[in-house]
């Protein structure tokens, strides 16, 4: 015997019994409809142009790409690049609010996505992906935000704080050391210095080169050493205590463990993202 359902009329009338079922129908409809709304079948990749391009070195490569339609992120955000096959995922430099996709890369020796990077002219079609993924974000419990960074690990900070200038942001605290081996490996020294002198409510920028001695260096005149280096003097300068301090650290996974094992040690909140 069948089992009656607690929402099944007690009409046994075969007009009744047809327009229970009929409810029942429309109703599963409306979910798939529903469910499909939510999760719609949406692009995974878009279509992207070069519109500008500037090599800094031989290695180190600035382009920025028109944005696809549609396309949204968060400061700090990271997308994943494709050409010919070939993917990648890297940093977004430019603030959401920008009408372009700005990336600064290091290209690496004998590295595929490094070979199609080489080839960029103005005008190159890369692919897309449609989502962006989660990258680093501001802690917002924290008063004071120590930034360390190694070359084009500076991308999601330079983002930050594009972002933070746009929204008007007042008293963020951000002391951002920055390393590199070389004086022209900093591509974005003269912004953040420029943010730095006019907005010291908002930044403090330290620019450091590991190896001051070698001939490509000499005409630097700023801070040198790692940027292990630079913390203690700053962390004391600034008084940056665990308790409204947060740390991140973006770039060569040599100094992200490096700075890890010193302030997680210290009890500071510590955010990452390596550059492999």
């Amino acid at each position: 015997m069948q089992r009656r359902t607690r929402d099944q009329p007690d009409a046994d009338s075969l007009r009744d019994l047809l327009l229970w079922t009929e409810t029942r129908r429309m109703r599963a409809r409306h979910r798939l409809l529903l469910d499909h709304a939510a999760v719609p079948a949406a692009q995974t990749r878009m279509p992207g142009t070069v519109i500008e391009l500037e090599r800094l070195t031989g290695d180190l490569l600035r382009f920025v790409l028109a944005k696809p339609p549609g396309f949204t992120f968060l400061p700090g955000d990271s997308v994943r690049l494709e050409v010919e096959g070939v993917r990648r995922r890297y940093s977004i430099l430019s603030a959401p609010h920008e009408p372009h996709l700005e990336f600064f890369v290091e290209l690496v020796p004998g590295g595929r996505m490094s070979a199609h990077f080489r080839t960029l002219r103005q005008g190159s079609r890369l692919t897309i992906a449609a989502e962006a993924r989660k990258g680093l974000r501001l802690d917002g419990a924290a008063r004071r935000h120590l930034m360390l960074a190694t070359v084009t690990g500076i991308n999601p900070f330079v983002s930050i704080l594009r972002d933070a200038v746009h929204r008007g942001r007042r008293g963020l605290g951000c002391v951002v050391i920055h390393g590199a081996s070389y004086h022209d490996e900093f591509g974005y020294r003269a912004e953040l210095r420029a943010l730095a002198e006019t907005r010291p409510d908002l930044l403090f920028y330290v620019p450091t080169v590991s190896r001051p001695e070698e001939e490509r260096n000499r005409l630097w005149r700023g801070a040198t050493g790692r940027v292990e280096m630079q913390v203690d003097a700053l962390r004391t300068r600034f008084d940056l205590t665990p308790a409204d301090t947060a740390v991140y650290a973006c770039g060569n996974p040599g100094m992200i463990d490096g700075v890890r094992q010193k302030f997680e040690g210290l009890g500071y909140r510590f955010y990452e993202e390596a550059y492999k």
